[in-house]
C-alpha cells in the first residue's frame, strides 16, 4: 500500500534506530540531509517507486549504522564519514576536466555505448547516442522509471527484504538516478556499454548511483562501470549494482574504482543467477581513501557459474574491503573467486568470502584464493575466506596467501641485465596481469593494463618501453 508523500514529515523519517524522545539525540548533518534528500524524492514518485524507497529505509532502520563491534566492520570506522555535511545536490561543473576527456576516449566511439554521470546527475551531452536493436534498453534509470515502469519495477530492489548492508539499504531508500540494461532473450550486444560516473569539484557531496542490469534468456552483454574522483574534496560515494540473469545469459563486468584521495567509496553488487548462465565481475581498485564492496550471489539455477575476481594497486593510506557472499542454492554450479592486492605505504585491505552450500546442492564446485603482495613495512592485510557446507558430494576449497617480493627473482632479473628498479616493476606488473589476463573481453585488458601501468607508481618509461606500450593515461 502506498503512502501519500504529503502527509510524510522529516520527523517520521527516522534514519537511526527508533529511541525514546530523551535517548534521541539531534540527527547529525549527514542525516538531516539524508531525511531531506529523501522528502524530495517521494514527493515526485509513483505509489510503487514511493513503496520501494519505504521498504528500505525500514530495513535501514533495522540494521542501523554498523559499529566496529560487527564483525563485518570491525576494521572500519565510519564515523568520520557520518559528522560531515555532504550535499547530495552538488552542481554540475561547467567545463569538463581534461582528466575526464582522457577517460571518455579510451573506447572507439563505433565500439562503445557510454553513459555519463557527474556528480551523480545524467550527462546527456558526454554520453553517447546510438540506434538500438528492437527491445534493448539501455537509458539512465530516472528516465527508464517513467518510460519502462513494468521493466524496472519487477526487478529493481528484489533482496532488500533480506538485505544485510546497511548502506546497500541507505541507496535503495536515497538513489536518484543510475542505469538500466534490458537485454530480450537471444540478443548478443556486441558493444561495450561503458558507464562513467565522475565527481568534481569544490564542495563535499554525496552520490547515490543504482545500476540494474537484466539479461534475457542467452542474451549477453560486456559492461566497464568506472567511479572516478576527479577533486580533492570530501566525497561518499553509495553506489549498489543488480545483476538479474536468465537461463543461459552472459555477462560480463568490469568495475574501477579510483576516488579522490578524500573519497569514500561504500559499493554493493547484488547477483541472481537462473541456470545455465555466467557472470563474470572483475573489480579493480586504484585509488580513494576508503573503499568497500560487498559482492552476494545466488546461484539458483543448475549449472550457473559464476567468476569473481580482484586487483588492488594501492599507495598513500587507502583502504579497500572485499566481502563476499556466494549462496549455492541448487547442485551442479561452480564458483570461482581470486583476489589480489599490491600494497605500499600505509595501505589496508581486506578479504572477507563466505561460500554457503545448501542442503541438497550436491555437485557444488567452489574455490576461493586471495594473494596479497606487501611492498612495506607498514601495509596491512586481513584475508579470511570462509566455508559454510550443508551438502555432501562438493568440491570447496580455499586458500590464502601473503608476501614480499622475491629476492631470488629480483637477484635472477639483475643477473640478466636489469636495474632492481626495473626488476621490481616487471614483477609487480606480471603479479596484477594475473588478474587482467581473466577478464573475458580484450578492450578491457587493453584498457586496464593502461590504467594499471599507470598507477605503478615505480613503473617507469624503462617499463613501458620494455613491454612496447604506449604511454598511458596520467
Amino acid at each position: 500500500m502506498s503512502t501519500n508523500p504529503s502527509e510524510i514529515s522529516t520527523e517520521a523519517l527516522p534514519l537511526v534506530p527508533t529511541q525514546t524522545p530523551a535517548q534521541a539525540p539531534p540527527p547529525s548533518e549527514y542525516e538531516q540531509g539524508a531525511r531531506d534528500r529523501l522528502q524530495k524524492l517521494l514527493a515526485t514518485e509513483p505509489d510503487w517507486l514511493q513503496d520501494l524507497r519505504l521498504m528500505a529505509l525500514s530495513r535501514f532502520e533495522a540494521l542501523g549504522f554498523p559499529t566496529r563491534r560487527q564483525e563485518a566492520w570491525k576494521y572500519i570506522n565510519i564515523r568520520p564519514l557520518l559528522g560531515l555535511s555532504l550535499n547530495a545536490e552538488a552542481p554540475e561543473p561547467k567545463v569538463c576536466p581534461p582528466a575526464l576527456h582522457r577517460h571518455l576516449l579510451e573506447f572507439p566511439e563505433t565500439d562503445v555505448i557510454r553513459l555519463v554521470f557527474v556528480n551523480g546527475r545524467f550527462n546527456q551531452e558526454r554520453s553517447t547516442q546510438a540506434d538500438l536493436p528492437e527491445g534493448v534498453i539501455i537509458s539512465n534509470l530516472k528516465t527508464a522509471c517513467r518510460a519502462h515502469p513494468e521493466r524496472v519495477r519487477e526487478h529493481l530492489g528484489r533482496l532488500i527484504p533480506e538485505e544485510t548492508d546497511v548502506f546497500a539499504a541507505l541507496n535503495t531508500a536515497l538513489f536518484d538516478d543510475g542505469v538500466f540494461i534490458y537485454m530480450p532473450e537471444n540478443t548478443e550486444f556486441k558493444p561495450l556499454i561503458q558507464l562513467v560516473f565522475a565527481g568534481f569539484g569544490d564542495e563535499s557531496r554525496a552520490t547515490y548511483p543504482r545500476n540494474l542490469v537484466v539479461l534475457g534468456q542467452n542474451a549477453k552483454a560486456s559492461l566497464a562501470v568506472e567511479h572516478i574522483g576527479l577533486s580533492p574534496a570530501v566525497s561518499f560515494n553509495n553506489s549498489v549494482n543488480e545483476f538479474i540473469l536468465a537461463e543461459g545469459a552472459q555477462a560480463d563486468c568490469t568495475v574501477m574504482l579510483s576516488e579522490g584521495p578524500q573519497g569514500w567509496h561504500l559499493a554493493a553488487t547484488r547477483n541472481i543467477l537462473a541456470a545455465n548462465s555466467r557472470l563474470s565481475l572483475t573489480t579493480v581498485t586504484l585509488a580513494g581513501q576508503v573503499n568497500r564492496h560487498t559482492v552476494q550471489t545466488l546461484l539458483q539455477g543448475e549449472d550457473a557459474e559464476l567468476v569473481l575476481n580482484g586487483l588492488d594497486v594501492l599507495e598513500g593510506k587507502t583502504e579497500v574491503y572485499h566481502h563476499t557472499v556466494t549462496e549455492h542454492w541448487v547442485p551442479n554450479c561452480t564458483a570461482r573467486q581470486y583476489y589480489k592486492s599490491m600494497l605500499d605505504d600505509e595501505t589496508k585491505s581486506e578479504f572477507n568470502s563466505l561460500v554457503f552450500v545448501a542442503k541438497g546442492a550436491v555437485g557444488t564446485d567452489s574455490q576461493q584464493l586471495n594473494k596479497n603482495l606487501l611492498l612495506s613495512d607498514d601495509a596491512r592485510v586481513w584475508t579470511r575466506p570462509q566455508l559454510q557446507i550443508n551438502a555432501d558430494d562438493v568440491k570447496c576449497a580455499h586458500g590464502a596467501a601473503t608476501g614480499q617480493l622475491d629476492e631470488a627473482q629480483l637477484f635472477y632479473l639483475a643477473s640478466r641485465g636489469l636495474n632492481r628498479e626495473l626488476a621490481q616493476a616487471l614483477l609487480m606488473y606480471g603479479f596484477a596481469e594475473d588478474i587482467i589476463q581473466k577478464i573475458p573481453d580484450t578492450r578491457m585488458r587493453k584498457y586496464l593494463d593502461l590504467r594499471v601501468l599507470a598507477n605503478l607508481h615505480r613503473t617507469d618509461a624503462l617499463l613501458r618501453q620494455e613491454l612496447g606500450r604506449k604511454q598511458p593515461p596520467l
